[in-house]
């Protein structure tokens, strides 16, 4: 019996190590009824051939509907959305001595992974005087799920909270 708990344990450690929390920063868009006109228009496709970002684009679009915003060929606000994976850590030289940039790519040594940083950038922009009406990032740091696990989580926070 104790070797059984002792195996939970460690797989529960194990799991922990792999995912961190959802991050969010910024302000979030506020509901489409407190606007005169929660129309937008997406700033840029995502590039062909990027599903990664094409599936946050359609997570956030989604998101975006059900506070009533609408898509509209000339939309009121531009939409931007970015979606970003980089190592978990970076070490980066500064000045004329330091060494050229270099990755952290150590492994975890309770995992048998990489860490990486998966960021999830999202902002509304008024087309007519360039005022910011939100930005918004959620981020998250794992090596565990694969990200088209994560990202429905990540749109949900940058857009909801």
């Amino acid at each position: 019996m104790h070797a059984r708990h002792a195996i939970a344990g460690a797989l529960l450690s194990l799991v922990g190590a792999c995912t961190s929390p959802l991050t969010r920063e910024g302000r979030l868009p506020p509901a489409a009824a407190e606007l005169a006109d929660p129309t937008y228009v997406l700033a840029a496709q995502p590039a062909e051939g990027d599903a990664p970002a094409s599936d946050a684009v359609a997570l956030v679009r989604a998101a975006l509907a059900s506070k009533g915003y609408r898509e509209a060929p000339n939309g009121h606000y531009r939409l931007e959305v970015g979606l970003a994976v980089a190592p978990a850590a970076l070490d980066i030289g500064r000045g004329e001595a330091a060494e050229p940039p270099a990755v952290d790519a150590a492994r975890n040594p309770i995992v048998l992974c990489r860490p990486r940083r998966h960021v999830l950038t999202v902002g509304m922009i008024d087309r007519t005087n360039g005022a910011v009406l939100f930005r918004n990032v959620a981020a998250a740091r794992h090596c565990g799920p694969a990200l088209e696990e994560i990202l429905p989580r990540m749109a949900r926070a940058a857009v909801n909270g």
